[in-house]
């Protein structure tokens, strides 16, 4: 008996996924739209609170290319690669940023603290700027004594924000 029920179990189950399956509306293919860029000005601006500087333990796969210092990848495309040692403090700007698309953007800092340093924490401070305004401000710290790599969101739209009037009050 158990037999035959479990059958008839299965029977049900797998006819009735299957009606379900043949009788619903087939899925029709949505057009797509590829990203469309933004109008406008757009800078990024970094700043460490350290002097930034190659791993010297990195692997190089690239004979032509050292290991980065700073490296900036905007959509996962590099906007920025600083393969020399920068200066704590100096703000090293990116203008026009590369790749960006209206939407969300996401943003990828990594940033190699010198090594005589010792265990400190370490600050990069990143400022995205959309015509001479900030837009977004964030500061990201390091682990002691390890490097910083982060990841932010940042969202652009076709047209920027009007600016808010003063009220005269």
């Amino acid at each position: 008996m158990r037999p035959i029920v479990a059958a008839l179990i299965w029977i049900v189950l797998v006819g009735g996924l299957t009606l379900y399956t043949h009788t619903r509306e087939p899925v029709k293919a949505s057009r797509s739209v590829g990203p469309q860029q933004v109008e406008g000005t757009f800078a990024l601006e970094i700043t460490p609170s350290f002097a930034a500087e190659p791993d010297p333990f990195a692997l190089r796969s690239d004979a032509d290319r050292g290991a980065p210092a700073l490296t900036i990848r905007v959509n996962g495309k590099e906007a920025l690669r600083v393969t020399d040692r920068t200066e704590p403090g100096r703000p090293i700007r990116v203008e026009p940023v590369p790749g960006l698309v209206q939407g969300e953007n996401e943003i990828y800092v990594e940033a190699n603290p010198p090594l005589s340093a010792g265990e400190g924490a370490y600050a990069v401070r990143v400022r995205f700027i959309r015509d001479g305004r900030t837009v977004t401000d964030r500061t990201f710290w390091s682990e002691p004594g390890s490097r910083i790599a982060e990841t932010f969101l940042v969202k652009t739209l076709a047209q920027p924000q009007p600016q808010e009037q003063g009220h005269g009050h």
